[in-house]
């Protein structure tokens, strides 16, 4: 007499057996490389199949970095950098000395940093940094 067993139940315990997809959270998957080297930060976009170099002046040390689904993002003592993988196109804004780091996060196609003095963001669909003046009392 033979052993008889839902489909169900199999397709559950087959489950384990499968790697799972690699996709992020959001269901789409990582575009963007990012490698930190001494005096060099290295992008690299999946969809152009191409590496960007930023070479990194002396002296000047990563504050913060991180990378997820399109875009990427290097902040250091001197500059924030940022990287579209879409447009496979870098982006720069200058940080004072006087420009403190507050935040910094960088989820999906946006990388945002909040200083002192301003409020950053940084988009994959445009490849470019948008800063605002931050409200200070006192100013």
């Amino acid at each position: 007499m033979g052993l008889s067993v839902p489909p169900v139940l199999v397709v559950a315990l087959c489950l384990p057996l499968f790697p799972a997809s690699p996709a992020t959270a959001e269901g789409f998957p990582n575009n963007v490389a990012l490698h930190i080297i001494p005096r060099e930060v290295l992008f690299f976009s999946a969809q152009a199949g191409l590496w960007t170099s930023i070479r990194l002046d002396a002296g000047e040390r990563i504050l913060q970095r991180g990378a997820d689904t399109n875009v990427a993002a290097v902040i250091t003592n001197q500059r924030a950098i940022g990287f579209s993988a879409v447009l496979n196109l870098t982006h720069e804004i200058r940080l004072p000395d006087d420009e403190t780091l507050e935040s910094f996060k960088v989820e999906g196609n946006v990388a945002t940093a909040l200083t002192r003095r301003r409020a950053l963001g940084f988009s994959a669909a445009t490849g470019k940094w948008s800063a605002v003046e931050r409200f200070q009392p006192g100013r």
